[in-house]
């Protein structure tokens, strides 16, 4: 028996179809397990065989997500840590404002360069 093939989103009246046929599935299954039990059990195996390698491919995407995510908490903990140590390392500070008094120079300088040049 072939499953229900659903695209998802659904269009109206799908999901009618759905569980119409999710139903009949089930009370299908249902009368087979309480009648034919060797029949219900093969079809119980035959759905897992097909479940299992998709399942199995999840798995693995879980897994590599789970690394990835991991792998960035550990990205974000060392760039708290150095943003936290930069702080208190004074060489810094003291580039920080050596930058600061190489702005105000620049600016210095372009005032200078501009009041020195004829206007056009």
């Amino acid at each position: 028996s072939s499953g229900i093939n659903a695209e998802w989103p659904l269009r109206p009246g799908d999901t009618n179809h759905l569980v119409t046929s999710t139903c009949h599935k089930s009370s299908e299954s249902l009368h087979l397990l309480v009648n034919e039990t060797s029949l219900a059990c093969y079809r119980i195996e035959e759905h897992i065989q097909k479940t299992i390698p998709h399942l199995k491919s999840i798995s693995g995407e879980i897994s590599g997500v789970e690394n990835r995510t991991e792998g960035a908490g550990y990205d974000v903990d060392y760039t708290t840590q150095f943003l936290e140590d930069v702080d208190v390392i004074p060489e810094l500070q003291n580039i920080q404002g050596w930058l600061k008094n190489a702005l105000i120079n620049a600016g210095k300088i372009k005032d200078l360069h501009e009041k020195k040049l004829p206007p056009m």
